[in-house]
């Protein structure tokens, strides 16, 4: 399915395009089951992008412009930087011809320049205008070191400024996304822990081992990563590491299976599956600063994936009682009970405001809200599939493979538009920063 960004059409286009998409999607939707979610998606994104934005080449760098106006553009905003009414440095000048701009379609406009200042730095100075009412917001402005990697950082940080100012509502342009690559032999692999920004763009390694890297998670703040590492013919121990780098810490040194980490809210503790006791899986918190081990779960059979709330009041997990079919649960500290939410299911993650919940079921990712109520669901390839939601809760990351190629996908969740991130190795388990 196509993804529509109004960028330099006319305002009034825009809207009827919108009425003729809704009354396509009204009709679809009476004839269509599987793909309903899909057809109410595109009225969605239309209503979503009647906020086309001009991007005025920046005085001192216009190339940071056009990235800037890629950014947004790929964020639904309808951004352009090309063909523009006219080109101006003064808002005095688009002021006096807001009707010029909003016959072009244009509701806003952005100027910027870019200055180097001391220290090998770059000064990026921008401000927003609105064609509908003439405002100019106040001139923003943000610090870059004076190379292409820090540029690149600093333009998804105004693209995020500029989005937000524009819509209200958080972008999903900045933040990191951690994951795993494999290389070698299923019984002889090395597999290493890397970090990229949105864009893909910039890739670090945080951490290296013979063997296997499982199920990374952020902590709330975005600052350190908590995974599984399991050495060939080893059992996996939880490890935690800084974002930032350095060596990782060992946390759970615990005999039999620890894995599939979560970080509590406020960053204290740890909820993990481990198997030391009678070498059943169960569910433990592990108080980081006490170093104190407590058992939360002590069912028959495995329980895995537990996933804090993000008030801490409890979490999702998996289940299987007993048998090869693994069922979501929610478990409430206050109460201590579980309750069911989803059946035949798998790999569940919630979204930063836990309004809504992903999940793996028979080879496809479902969206749910947090109670189990199905929003969507799509078919991926691959075996071993996990998914994140972005910082917005309106994309998803997660791995997919096809043949010999293993990739990363970024999916709106709004548009149905995806993006792939091509890799060298097999990639799993990718998560998202807040």
């Amino acid at each position: 399915m196509k993804t529509i960004k109004p960028s330099t059409f006319s305002q009034v286009f825009t809207q009827s395009l919108i009425i003729a998409l809704s009354t396509a999607a009204i009709t679809a939707h009476a004839n269509q089951t599987a793909s309903d979610d899909e057809v109410l998606v595109i009225t969605k994104q239309v209503a979503a992008s009647q906020k086309p934005v001009a991007i005025m080449p920046f005085a001192g760098d216009a190339a940071l412009s056009g990235t800037i106006s890629s950014l947004l553009d790929g964020a639904g905003l309808g951004a352009n930087s090309q063909n523009l009414p006219m080109l101006t440095q003064s808002s005095a000048q688009i002021t006096s011809s807001l009707t010029q701009w909003r016959n072009a379609g244009y509701q806003h406009v952005v100027l910027g320049q870019v200055h180097s200042i001391t220290g090998n730095k770059v000064a990026i100075n921008y401000q927003i205008i609105n064609t509908q009412t003439g405002t100019v917001s106040s001139q923003q402005t943000q610090i870059s070191d004076n190379t292409p990697t820090a540029k690149r950082a600093a333009a998804h940080k105004v693209s995020d400024q500029i989005f937000q100012a524009i819509t209200g509502n958080t972008s999903d342009l900045t933040g990191v996304i951690a994951y795993v690559e494999e290389s070698g032999s299923p019984t002889n692999k090395t597999s290493s822990l890397k970090i990229m920004d949105v864009s893909g763009q910039t890739i670090r390694t945080l951490d290296t081992v013979s063997g296997s890297i499982m199920t990374p998670v952020f902590s709330k703040d975005g600052t350190q990563i908590a995974y599984s590492t399991q050495a060939n013919q080893g059992l996996p121990v939880i490890r935690v590491i800084s974002v930032s780098g350095g060596q990782p810490q060992l946390v759970t040194p615990f005999w039999g299976h620890n894995l599939a980490p979560s970080f509590s809210p406020d960053g204290t503790s740890l909820l993990f599956s481990g198997s030391h006791e009678n070498n059943n899986p169960n569910i433990y918190r592990l108080h980081l600063n006490a170093n104190r081990l407590e058992r939360i779960t002590n069912l028959s059979g495995a329980e895995n994936s537990p996933n804090y709330l993000p008030d801490g009041s409890g979490f999702i997990y998996t289940a299987d009682h007993g048998t090869r079919s693994q069922s979501l649960q929610r478990y409430d500290f206050n109460s201590g009970r579980s309750q069911q939410i989803a059946a035949r299911a798998s790999n569940p993650r919630l979204s930063l405001d836990g309004s809504k919940l992903v999940y793996v079921t028979s080879g496809r990712i479902v969206i749910a809200s947090p109670q189990g109520r199905v929003q969507q669901s799509f078919a991926v390839p691959g075996t071993e599939v996990s998914a994140s939601f972005s910082p917005s809760g309106n994309s998803i990351v997660y791995a997919a493979s096809q043949g010999n190629q293993s990739r990363l996908v970024v999916r709106s969740l709004t548009s149905n538009a995806s993006r792939t991130i091509l890799s060298s190795g097999t990639v799993r388990d990718p998560i998202w920063s807040n």
